[in-house]
């Protein structure tokens, strides 16, 4: 049965004494553009049932406390005009998926983000104003919608919609937060119209200073997607002040991608060191040789990934918490969960079943493993999953009943799985290192049976090195087509 969503215009009902009812399909949150009018209401009329997904907010500051109380649908907060935000919480409500939300705020005097906050947990602190945020959500929930939020900032007004992790405020102007909206809309179907009345003063949803452009992941001036034109199959970065297009390399969400001055500014690579200096490769025995690896390339290496493996390690030994088969960081023996979220890692790059495969099926194994890469995600929201394919061993003879059909087949389910989730994704590394009998090439393993020499490691890392290079390219050129579009 579908829900139905009525907008009413208070203005247009004043005038012409008639209401308008607008049906919409299941779960659709679009809010229509009313042009402005400030008598606008929205009434939505979807149950408040648990099945029903909202988004919550409420903000506080020293001096009133948190007396605007919880908004919701897009309702402003703060609406007394100088008003200053000093923290806020924000969370889901409804059982409809499983998954969350989570923020993260620049605070007056600083140049530094605070520590992402999720499901409710206060950001910011008390005598320091809010000056910018990021939300985004986490888990099945994010498969399914955005959230688009827009703040008001002294000076600026309201500035326009930012969307799921996009910055909305101002970065190096020490201008305070007033008021924000936060609303759900069904997943690609765009940003809202003049929710509540509002009319956006800026085109931007975030004002930033001149010298903080292109600045790092803590400025990220240049991190708007919005920025990026699409012309000619080819990606551009637009400097809308001069009118021409930027070149060099330029961080956009804290990741750097290189618009080459040789051709008007082409986008043409991206800065892998980024993104595996915030990256940990997790796993076993077979992991573990990643650390020899990277040794021998230098300590500059692909800016320095952590490896965070174990000798004879499992899901059940991670589980139970086995003392000495547990992962290893800085001293500590730690759950993967826990291991990520010490090391402030962004991005878990995982090879695991090997061990877990010995006298277990593959369907079993494979329910473990997404149960793992569930409580690492729950513990560390926004943290992205690559699995990488469990590595064939050599040999077609079956040892300790691990046979690479087993390994295929666990394969071919965790693959289907990261093609179902948010935020998990797969790199087949084992296809890479196969012979044409589907066992591990001789040149590439040790011990003539699952372990690799450094011929095969430099296979596989180069394998990861280039899925993560095409992703993120293609991810902006994919942003960078969405933004022509809506410009």
């Amino acid at each position: 049965m579908k829900r139905t969503h009525i907008l009413i215009s208070a203005a247009a009902m004043a005038c012409a004494m008639m209401v308008s009812f607008t049906a919409f399909p299941a779960r659709s949150r679009v809010l229509a553009d009313v042009n402005g009018m400030q008598g606008h209401v929205q009434i939505d009329m979807r149950d408040a049932s648990s099945d029903s997904t909202h988004v919550y907010y409420e903000t506080g500051d020293k001096t009133y406390g948190n007396k605007n109380g919880w908004k919701s649908k897009g309702l402003m907060t703060s609406a007394v005009s100088g008003k200053k935000i000093e923290t806020i919480k924000i969370k889901l409500s409804g059982k409809e998926y499983e998954g969350g939300i989570r923020y993260q705020v620049l605070c007056q005097g600083s140049s530094k983000w605070k520590s992402w906050a999720a499901d409710g947990k206060k950001a910011g602190t008390a005598s320091k104003r809010l000056e910018a945020i990021k939300i985004e959500l986490t888990g099945e929930v994010a498969n399914h919608y955005d959230v688009c939020y827009r703040t008001k900032a002294a000076t600026y007004g309201w500035l326009n919609w930012a969307k799921n992790g996009e910055i909305s405020g101002t970065v190096g102007l020490s201008k305070k937060l007033e008021s924000i909206q936060i609303i759900l809309v069904e997943k690609d179907s765009g940003l809202p119209g003049n929710a509540s009345g509002i009319v956006s003063k800026q085109e931007k949803s975030v004002m930033v200073k001149e010298d903080e452009q292109a600045a790092s992941d803590d400025k990220a001036a240049s991190g708007a997607f919005s920025s990026l034109r699409y012309e000619d199959g080819a990606v551009f970065y637009y400097d809308a002040k001069t009118g021409k297009n930027k070149t060099g390399w330029i961080k956009i969400n804290g990741l750097s991608y290189y618009f080459d001055p040789a051709k008007n500014g082409r986008m043409t690579d991206f800065k892998v060191n980024d993104f595996f200096s915030k990256a940990v490769f997790i796993g076993n025995s077979t992991s573990e040789g990643l650390t020899t690896y990277f040794n021998s390339k230098g300590k500059k290496y692909l800016g320095g990934p952590l490896v965070a493996a174990k000798v004879s390690y499992t899901f059940n030994s991670d589980k139970a918490k086995l003392n000495g088969y547990m992962l290893k960081y800085k001293g500590s023996q730690l759950q993967a969960k826990a291991l990520v979220k010490k090391a402030g890692s962004k991005y878990a790059l995982i090879m695991m079943g090997t061990n877990d495969l010995v006298g277990t099926s593959a369907s079993s194994v494979a329910k473990k493993y997404k149960s793992y890469i569930e409580g690492i995600q729950k513990e560390n929201p926004g943290v992205v999953i690559y699995i990488q394919s469990t590595t064939p061993r050599r040999g077609s003879k079956n040892i300790k009943n691990l046979s690479n059909d087993k390994i295929n087949e666990l394969n071919k389910l965790m693959k289907s799985y990261a093609d179902s989730k948010s935020n998990v994704y797969y790199i087949d590394i084992s296809t890479p290192l196969k012979d044409s009998d589907g066992n591990m090439k001789k040149s590439y393993c040790s011990d003539g049976y699952v372990h690799l020499n450094m011929k095969g490691y430099k296979t596989w890392v180069n394998t990861v090195v280039e899925y993560v290079r095409k992703q993120y390219l293609n991810k902006a050129t994919a942003e960078a087509k969405k933004a022509t579009e809506a410009a």
